[in-house]
């Protein structure tokens, strides 16, 4: 039996345009790590793992979201989680990042009911999405979040990366008393996915 392999690399998306002065969401480590990638006061992974759905094999992205819950529930409080220890918490930090220009993104968000596999477990094919719309001159992607209903994440490009900043940062974990960012315990509470402590 021949299977025949979907190609979304015809894929037209529509794009839309952020402006500038628009505030987005991100967990990241709070220092960087040995190879970890520091730009535009981002902490990355570097380029390659291909283990994010939209990663580029050539240049490392950074992935965003609407709001500070959102961010938490894409990285940590996800659907599939049955718990969370405490210790994956301290060494990150939310941060809030602003566009500084306008940002031009191919805009998914409407495209899982047509193509599931945008959501789905199976990079190949978003990660393949991802180049196109680089290669495009693009710089980024718009996408629902599959974690948080109605609500909306960012990967970013290198080109879309340069057009941000850093303009606040929070540990999850207050150093000394211990006591957890309050959008962490709403996380937990709205995710109901315990916090193990031992």
């Amino acid at each position: 039996m021949n299977v025949k392999t979907l190609s979304l690399s015809g894929l037209t998306p529509p794009i839309v345009e952020l402006p500038a002065g628009q505030s987005w969401h991100r967990v990241q480590l709070t220092k960087a790590l040995k190879g970890s990638v520091r730009v535009s006061g981002f902490i990355l992974p570097p380029a390659g793992a291909l283990a994010g759905r939209f990663d580029l094999a050539d240049e490392p992205v950074a992935y965003l979201a609407d709001s500070d819950a959102t961010t938490l529930y894409e990285r940590f409080f996800r659907r599939e989680t049955r718990s969370l220890h405490i210790d994956q918490l301290k060494m990150r930090s939310l941060v809030v990042f602003t566009t500084t220009a306008t940002l031009r993104l191919a805009d998914l968000r409407a495209l899982p009911e047509q193509f599931p596999v945008l959501v789905s477990q199976r990079y190949e094919l978003s990660q393949l999405t991802a180049r196109t719309c680089r290669d495009r001159g693009l710089h980024g992607l718009l996408y629902a979040s599959a974690q948080h209903p109605e609500h909306a994440c960012l990967c970013l490009f290198s080109e879309g990366i340069s057009r941000m900043k850093r303009s606040s940062q929070m540990s999850l974990i207050q150093a000394g008393t211990g006591a957890l960012h309050k959008a962490v315990v709403l996380a937990a509470r709205g995710s109901q996915v315990p916090l193990l402590s031992d």
